[in-house]
């Protein structure tokens, strides 16, 4: 399994592929595989940083906004987003912006998907969330079962972190099922493997039998594929001895480490190895094998100690204070525990700071130094219990463990009765917790059982009428023709009954927006909600009825419905949604069923776009002598009631004051002009360039102030399509 390509070799080619080329496209993609050779393979951030920034000044250089969008996206998924979270961020938002005012599907989702994996990265569960539902949404409209399987992942990454507790673990966990049915139904072994991995990740901090089930699968997969990649089964056997050192010590395989090691070393495959250096470091220093983890370091691998002390000094103290203190050198261990302690003020990962205080303590205890250790394991207690992290209640409990055996030892039982107190409030959390997703497993497992007895079925059926068939020919071959056309018959009603339900499907989503079609299937009703604030844009054609009246009923539809496709694509690149038509009127709004924060530029954008689409009609359609429409659009903001309507051809609508106003908006507008509310300027002014019109009366609504928006504001990046 040793056939792997020489990275460095890999690295040569890809810089005389990057320099040979003159599409701009291709140099990037080659240089950023250069980056994400040295970030996922030598585990160097900051080359595999400084080699992007080369990618993007030259994206920059092309002053292309596809480019632009490839590149940063690019970045983000070929360097560590938590070493250069900042920069990351930054590109995310650019990248972002690009979005809204160039539509590419395929980045769009890559896009959604990477600030996803930059807002795990700082364990920022909510935004995460977001971006997952987003990336979902447009993963069912392209209807890419790739991008759905990620999608489904997202979702459950983002929902099982400190959201858990919440209860919401239970979604994570159908949205983990739905990746492996999607991939599995497909029979596609990439996306298998990835949500085996993902499910595995999911049970591994939690259910080690059921973790240990699917990455089995996964490895399986690997095995199967020939040649094998050995990167990828070692990576899959480091896998395996995390969940072991995770839940179970008794099965974990140090030969197993060290012939991972070993391989690591041997295709310098940097990153693989880091990983499992500190996996078993773990392992000793919880299992109290110094001695072990002193002659790893200094006989077996003394060189990986020298770089650690170049390349992360906050470990290579780490280690020295525990080095230290077995050669019985205390003075020199709290040298090296107080040098640790100053780098990590800077860390902003709160469990692994906790989890360093702890260490510490513990070797104050050692060292009989009680004083000292209590404030360490409270500072260890204190960072656990700030953390969002999951698995903050393990750390909050070992802690407060440490504090309870100290009070008790130096007399102060009333504090010691106290943390002894506290300790069984955090047992019983993390026992109802860890009940809960006993209960799931429980589920799942009936579900598996379910479907092992239904294929058990079919194959006792199948061997029956094997048998039943070798008793005389004749009988044979009737019943293998009976059979054969009953399979037929079953297969082409299973084919149009899909077939059917894709339709059914797709009709819904044409009708509903996704997340009121996917409550209405789940429950067979959605739930009216209140928008505090969406913006609502209505638009109507000048003299349609007179011009419609010189029209054939054919042409009349045939127009109607050209314009309100090009509606259609323009509000949906602005991530706006379509309500309904009434007659020649078109209604949408922004902000629902997902909020958004730029609902209201979202819509100004989208008017102006519609307008300019307009003007270049009407001037195709004159230089033709063809009979032409001008628009007059109407914009609101405020707060609306949305929900279904009717039990018969459902109809997602909205009501409310908001509604009404941006219909008197239209009414009030002049043709070719996109006039808004007071409401919706005061969200967009510093945006776009608009003329007050005064206060203006509307019918059954009394004087309202009005504006015209007349263009965007020099500066802003914002482009329409013409």
């Amino acid at each position: 399994m040793d056939g792997q390509v020489d990275m460095q070799d890999k690295i040569r080619q890809l810089s005389k592929e990057s320099e040979e080329t003159n599409d701009v496209r291709i140099k990037i993609e080659k240089i950023f595989s250069i980056a994400l050779i040295y970030y996922d393979y030598f585990d160097d951030p900051w080359k595999a940083d400084s080699i992007s920034q080369i990618g993007l000044t030259i994206a920059r250089q092309s002053h292309i906004d596809r480019i632009h969008l490839m590149a940063y996206n690019k970045y983000l998924e070929s360097n560590d987003v938590d070493e250069y979270y900042n920069t990351a961020l930054a590109f995310c938002d650019s990248a972002l912006k690009i979005c809204s005012r160039s539509y590419n599907s395929d980045l769009e989702w890559s896009t959604f998907h990477n600030t996803v994996n930059v807002y795990l990265s700082r364990l920022h569960y909510d935004k995460a969330l977001n971006y997952s539902l987003m990336a979902k949404r447009l993963a069912d409209l392209l209807n890419d079962n790739s991008l759905k399987v990620q999608s489904a992942i997202d979702i459950a990454r983002s929902l099982e972190g400190d959201l858990a507790i919440k209860d919401q673990k239970k979604e994570a966990l159908l949205n983990y099922l739905y990746a492996i049915e999607i991939a599995e139904k497909v029979e596609d072994p990439a996306l298998m493997k990835k949500a085996y991995s993902a499910i595995a990740a999911f049970f591994g901090n939690s259910k080690f039998d059921t973790a240990v089930t699917y990455k089995k699968k996964q490895l399986r997969l690997i095995e199967h594929n020939k040649p094998v990649d050995s990167v990828e089964y070692m990576w899959c056997q480091y896998d395996f001895q995390w969940m072991h050192n995770r839940l179970d010590k008794s099965k974990f395989d140090e030969k197993m480490i060290y012939n991972i090691i070993d391989f690591a070393n041997r295709v310098k495959n940097y990153r693989l190895k880091n990983y499992t250096c500190a996996i078993f470091r773990v392992y000793l220093i919880n299992n109290e094998k110094t001695d072990e983890l002193y002659n790893f370091y200094y006989r077996r691998y003394p060189h990986d100690l020298k770089i650690l002390a170049v390349k992360n000094p906050t470990l290579y103290y780490r280690l020295e204070a525990f080095f230290k203190e077995k050669e019985k050198k205390n003075d020199s261990a709290i040298f090296f525990f107080r040098l640790a302690e100053m780098r990590l003020l800077k860390d902003s990962n709160l469990i692994n700071r906790s989890q360093f205080n702890n260490r510490y303590g513990q070797f104050l205890v050692r060292n009989h130094m009680n004083t000292e250790a209590i404030l360490k394991f409270n500072i260890s207690y204190n960072l656990a219990r700030q953390s969002r992290h999951f698995i903050k209640f393990e750390y909050m409990l070992n802690s407060i463990k440490e504090l309870e055996s100290l009070y008790f030892k130096i007399g102060d039982f009333q504090k010691a009765y106290s943390y002894a107190a506290a300790s069984g409030v955090i047992s019983d959390s993390i026992t109802n917790i860890n009940k809960k997703e006993q209960l799931l497993i429980l589920q799942l497992n009936q579900t598996a059982e379910l479907q092992k007895q239904k294929k058990d079925r079919t194959i006792r059926q199948q061997k029956t009428e094997r048998d039943m068939a070798a008793g005389v020919v004749l009988i044979f071959i009737l019943l293998s023709y009976v059979i054969f056309r009953s399979y037929r018959n079953q297969k082409r009603l299973n084919a149009l009954l899909d077939k059917e339900k894709q339709k059914s499907d797709n009709l819904l989503l044409n009708i509903l927006p996704i997340e009121t079609a996917e409550e209405l299937k789940l429950n067979g009703f959605a739930k009216a909600k209140r928008f505090d604030e969406v913006t609502v844009m209505f638009t109507d054609f000048k003299n349609f009825t007179q011009a419609s009246e010189k029209m054939s009923a054919e042409d009349l539809v045939h127009v109607i419905n050209f314009y309100f496709s090009e509606f259609d694509k323009i509000i949906t690149r602005f991530n706006l949604e379509k309500i309904k038509i009434i007659g020649d009127s078109y209604m949408c709004a922004g902000g629902l069923p997902v909020t958004s924060h730029s609902h209201a530029h979202d819509a100004v954008k989208a008017a102006l776009e519609l307008q300019s689409f307009m003007a270049a009609q009407i001037k195709e359609r004159q230089a033709k002598g063809e009979i032409f429409f001008e628009l007059r659009i109407g914009i609101n903001t405020g707060p609306v009631v949305a929900g279904i309507v009717g039990i018969k051809k459902f109809a997602y609508d909205i009501w409310g004051d908001t509604v009404n106003t941006a219909s008197r908006m239209e009414s009030s507008c002049e043709i070719n002009k996109v006039n808004i509310s007071g409401s919706t300027f005061d969200r967009v002014k510093d945006s776009f360039n608009c003329s007050y019109r005064g206060k203006i009366p509307a019918k059954h609504k009394g004087e309202i102030e009005m504006y015209f928006v007349e263009s965007i504001l020099p500066g802003k990046s914002v482009t329409l399509k013409q």
